[in-house]
C-alpha cells in the first residue's frame, strides 16, 4: 500500500498536520478570546422536516447535522478533504483500496464506542438501495468496506476513484451506529445519535430545534458554545426584524434584497461569498414539450441572465449559461454566454411546431423566497420570445410531497456540490440521486463513469470537459445565475463563517463575545 499522490490538492494521506487539536486551519481567534458558554441563536425560514443524516437536503438541516454527526472527513473552508472521525488515510496505487485510519476514544452522544463496525454500518446502508440514499451516487464505486479493526477500515472499490476522501466527506455520509441502523429507519427522522460537537436536545420542526454542548467531543475545549438553536421564522420580514432587534445572532441566509440594509446596520457583519449555488429550471424530458431540445432552447434564449442577476440578486451573483458545473470547481470549462435573443427563441418554438407561442404552467415552491422570485422573472423575459407562463406558487412542504422529482416544469434550487463528479451523480446521470429530469444519456454516464475511473488529471479534464460539452448540447436545464451565499451575524459572534457548499460549518468553533 502506498500513497497515491496527485495533482489535486487534497492529499490522500489524510492531511495528517490538521491534528485532532487544532481548529479548522484558517482560523484565527481573537486575543480576547475564545469564551465559553452561552446559546447562539440561528434563525431559518424553512422547516427541518427530518434529522435523517442519510436522506435530508434542507438548508436548514445542513447545519444542524454538521453539528450532531461526524464523517470519516470533512470538507474545509479551503475546499479539500481534512481529517474527522478518520486521522488519516491511504490508497493504493491504482487508487482501488483505501485505507482509513480512525481516531481512538471517541464515543457517541449515548456513550456508546465509536468504532470501525459503525462506519461499516452506515456504508452498507448508504448502498442499499432499500434505503434512500443522497449520497449514494457519489459512492456507488465501493465494491465492500471491511473492518480490519477497531480503529481500521478499508474500502474495496469497482474502479479506480481518486476523490474518494472528498466522497467521504459527503454530507449525507456522516456516521451512524450501527445501532441506530438495526432500527426503524423513521426513527433516523426525530431521533439523533452522532459524534458530533453538539447533541440534540429538542425538536420541533415547526419552531425550534436545540442542541447542546457534547461534553466528549474528541476535540478537548470544543465546543465554545453551551446550546445552539435552530430558529424557525416562516416569514421573512418577521426574520429580518428580530435578527436586527438583537432576537437572533446569526441569520442563516440573508435574501438579496434585504443584504444591503442589513450590511449597513450598526453592531452587524454581512458576509457574501461566491459560489456555485443556483436556481434551476427542471424541465421533465419524459414529458411534452420538453423532450424536444428546441423547446429548451428557445425558452434559454428567452431568458434574460443579466436582468435576472440585477433583478433578483441585486448584483449578488453572477450569470450562469445552463451548466450545473460550479466555475470554481477543478476541471470546469469556460462557459459560452447565451444571449438574450427573443427572435431567435420564437424561431426556435415555431420550428418545434408552436409558431404561436407556447403557454405552459410554472410551479414554485415559496421557499425559499428566490424560487418566486426567479420564476416572475423568467415570466416576463420570456414572454417576447412566445412563452406564455401561467406561474403556481404553494408551500414548501407541498412542493416536496406532490411535485419535487415528479413536476413537469418547475423551479429547483441546488447547493454547490465539491466536485464535478459529485455534481453529476446528484442530478444528471441516469441514476442520480435527485434525478428530476429524465435526461437520460448513456454516452454521458459513460463518461461520469470513466472520469471517476481516471487518476490522471489531464485525461480527467478532457473527459470532463466532453461531459459538460454534452450538457450544454442538450441542455437537461435552464441555469440562469449563480447566487453568492449570504449570511450575517451580531458582531458580538466571533468565528461565524460560511463555506461555498454550505454543507459545514464548524460551528463548534464559534463563541460568543457579549459584555
Amino acid at each position: 500500500m502506498t500513497h497515491l499522490t496527485l495533482k489535486r490538492r487534497h492529499v490522500l494521506m489524510g492531511m495528517a498536520a490538521a491534528s485532532a487539536t487544532s481548529a479548522l486551519p484558517g482560523f484565527a481567534f481573537a486575543q480576547n478570546g475564545p469564551r465559553q458558554g452561552g446559546t447562539l441563536r440561528i434563525s431559518h425560514s424553512t422547516r427541518i422536516a427530518t434529522l435523517n443524516v442519510l436522506s435530508l437536503s434542507g438548508p436548514a438541516e445542513y447545519p444542524c447535522i454538521d453539528m450532531i454527526y461526524s464523517g470519516l472527513t470533512r470538507i474545509g473552508f479551503d475546499n479539500l478533504p481534512h481529517p474527522d472521525l478518520a486521522t488519516s488515510w491511504e490508497a493504493s496505487d491504482d487508487a482501488t483500496e483505501f485505507t482509513f485510519f480512525l481516531r481512538e476514544g471517541v464515543t457517541f452522544h449515548d456513550g456508546s464506542p465509536f468504532t470501525a463496525d459503525d462506519v461499516v454500518a452506515t456504508y452498507e446502508a448508504i448502498l442499499n438501495t432499500d434505503i434512500p440514499a443522497a449520497a449514494r451516487s457519489s459512492l456507488n464505486m465501493i465494491e465492500s468496506v471491511e473492518a480490519v479493526d477497531d480503529l481500521t477500515v478499508r474500502f474495496h472499490l469497482s474502479t479506480p476513484f481518486a476523490d474518494l476522501p472528498v466522497s467521504t466527506a459527503h454530507a449525507n455520509a456522516r456516521i451512524l451506529s450501527r445501532a441506530a441502523l438495526e432500527g426503524p429507519i423513521s426513527n433516523l427522522d426525530t431521533q439523533a445519535n452522532g459524534t458530533g460537537p453538539f447533541r440534540l436536545e429538542t425538536y420541533d420542526s415547526a419552531r425550534l430545534v436545540r442542541l447542546v454542548r457534547n461534553e466528549n467531543y474528541y476535540i478537548p475545549g470544543l465546543p465554545h458554545l453551551d446550546a445552539v438553536e435552530m430558529l424557525l421564522y416562516p416569514d421573512l420580514a418577521a426574520e429580518t426584524a428580530n435578527f436586527l432587534s438583537g432576537a437572533t445572532d446569526v441569520m442563516l441566509t440573508v435574501q438579496q434584497a434585504d443584504y444591503a440594509r442589513i450590511a449597513a446596520a450598526a453592531g452587524i457583519e454581512a458576509k457574501r461569498v461566491s459560489s456555485g449555488r443556483y436556481a434551476c429550471v427542471v424541465m421533465r424530458q419524459d414529458q411534452e414539450p420538453w423532450n424536444d431540445v428546441r423547446v429548451r432552447k428557445a425558452l434559454a434564449l428567452a431568458t434574460d441572465r443579466d436582468l435576472l442577476v440585477d433583478v433578483i440578486l441585486e448584483g449578488l451573483g453572477r450569470p450562469a449559461y445552463d451548466s450545473i458545473v460550479a466555475p470554481e470547481l477543478e476541471f470546469a470549462t469556460e462557459k459560452p454566454a447565451i444571449p438574450y435573443d427573443p427572435a431567435a427563441a420564437r424561431a426556435l418554438l415555431a420550428e418545434a411546431g408552436y409558431p404561436d407561442g407556447l403557454k405552459v404552467r410554472l410551479i414554485a415552491s415559496d421557499r425559499p423566497a428566490i424560487r418566486v422570485q426567479t420564476a416572475i422573472a423568467l415570466q416576463q423575459t420570456a414572454a417576447a420570445g412566445g412563452f406564455d407562463i401561467e406561474i403556481e406558487t404553494m408551500p414548501h412542504d407541498t412542493y416536496l410531497a406532490n411535485v419535487w422529482m415528479k413536476g413537469a416544469f418547475y423551479i429547483g434550487y441546488w447547493g454547490m456540490q465539491p466536485t464535478v463528479d459529485a455534481t453529476y451523480n446528484l442530478l444528471l446521470t441516469s441514476d442520480a440521486s435527485y434525478e428530476d429530469t429524465n435526461w437520460k444519456n448513456a454516452e454521458f454516464d459513460a463518461l461520469i463513469a470513466e472520469g471517476r475511473a481516471t487518476v490522471d488529471p489531464a485525461a480527467r479534464a478532457e473527459i470532463y470537459a466532453r461531459a459538460q460539452a454534452m450538457e450544454l448540447e442538450d441542455t437537461p436545464y435552464i441555469v440562469p445565475f449563480f447566487e453568492d451565499v449570504l449570511t450575517a451575524n451580531r458582531d458580538t459572534t466571533e468565528m461565524w463563517e460560511v463555506a461555498p457548499m454550505t454543507r459545514w460549518f464548524y460551528i463548534e468553533n464559534v463563541w460568543l463575545d457579549r459584555t
